[in-house]
């Protein structure tokens, strides 16, 4: 941007396909007034009522749902799930945003501290146990496989050091009857079982295919000098849902652009420095597929983590999301006032 032409860039699949740039006199992002449902708005994690952060016996609580039946749920457990967990027909991704846990697995005891993301196929059993006083995790269930592939292999993700899986010497300890709850499309299955089906022995062969990996841990990718777009690290086969890391990077800032495929969901962690607006922990945005946005600068003083969700299905606040959310404007992020334009 020169003061008198503005970048803008209109790509397909996220920023995998096909993309044009043009020059526009003035900025495209700007508007004083939306109605309707496809509007950007911020969303507050911490905002969002968790019906599991008072009754340990319910689950996390959906703000957004897609129309490929991808869904994003918010978590504020304290007290360990009375119940074995069993996802039929999802792979589910937890980032943890405040607190530890303890997931207590089929193949032992991974444990998970704020930044982390953990990864659980389908028909991966566990328990969730807290082991700080308070919890915050946001958690995404998609029916495809979630696997890790980063492009910028193997820079982006030293596997070797940053990837963690659970241990198999602390298996579960747990005695008794016990209640497995299996989740499908249509609902929740109740089992009554005479013993805990997460006890183990140990693993004789292969890996167990649940593990986590750190935002701090992820590399951004950047272009110089311009910065270029993120590459992501995890992905389904289609890629209806990619996984990004939008920490902080050299580039200055981005071009407006259409994101013509996807819908975008930012989530800031943590600082010192702000993205544009966000700059409380849990704080993130939502820009549908289609709006024309203009992200904030990527390279503040002290540097910040942020993650990035893309989504091939449009998204919808639930009712629980609309309540912690506001419409906000595309360019730095704050709410949305009339005077923004």
């Amino acid at each position: 941007m020169d003061g008198n032409t503005y970048p803008h860039n209109w790509s397909r699949e996220g920023f995998l396909g096909d993309f044009v740039v043009t020059l526009r006199p003035h900025p495209i992002n700007e508007y004083t007034e939306v109605t309707g449902p496809h509007a950007p708005h911020r969303i507050d994690l911490t905002a969002i009522k968790a019906a599991d952060a008072t009754d340990p016996a319910e689950l996390p609580t959906v703000f957004a749902r897609s129309r490929n039946d991808l869904t994003l749920s918010v978590s504020a457990r304290s007290e360990p799930t009375p119940f074995v967990w069993r996802n039929a027909e999802y792979d589910e991704v937890h980032f943890v945003q405040e607190g530890e846990l303890d997931y207590v697995t089929d193949w032992g005891t991974l444990s998970v501290v704020p930044g982390d993301f953990v990864f659980l196929p389908r028909a991966a059993s566990y328990r969730v146990v807290p082991t700080t006083e308070s919890t915050l995790r946001a958690i995404i269930e998609t029916p495809e496989m979630v696997s890790m592939n980063p492009l910028a292999q193997p820079g982006m993700i030293n596997a070797a050091r940053s990837v963690r899986r659970p241990d198999p010497t602390r298996t579960s300890r747990a005695s008794g009857e016990t209640t497995l709850l299996i989740r499908t499309a249509d609902g929740f299955t109740r089992f009554t079982m005479p013993r805990d089906p997460l006890a183990m022995t140990e693993v004789v062969y292969g890996q167990p295919p649940v593990w986590k990996v750190n935002l701090a841990e992820i590399q951004p990718v950047a272009y110089l000098p311009a910065g270029g777009p993120p590459l992501h690290f995890a992905e389904t086969p289609t890629k209806d849902l990619l996984l990004y890391t939008l920490s902080s990077r050299p580039g200055g800032r981005p071009p407006q652009h259409h994101n013509a495929d996807y819908d975008e969901i930012v989530f800031y962690f943590r600082g010192p420095a702000p993205y544009g607006g966000l700059s409380k922990p849990g704080s993130g945005i939502w820009i549908p597929k289609a709006v024309a946005h203009w992200g904030p600068r990527e390279d503040p003083e002290g540097g910040y983590l942020a993650w990035l969700i893309e989504s091939g299905g449009t998204l919808r606040l639930t009712s629980e999301g609309l309540a912690a959310a506001e419409l906000m404007e595309t360019s730095l992020f704050h709410p949305l006032k009339q005077d923004d334009a």
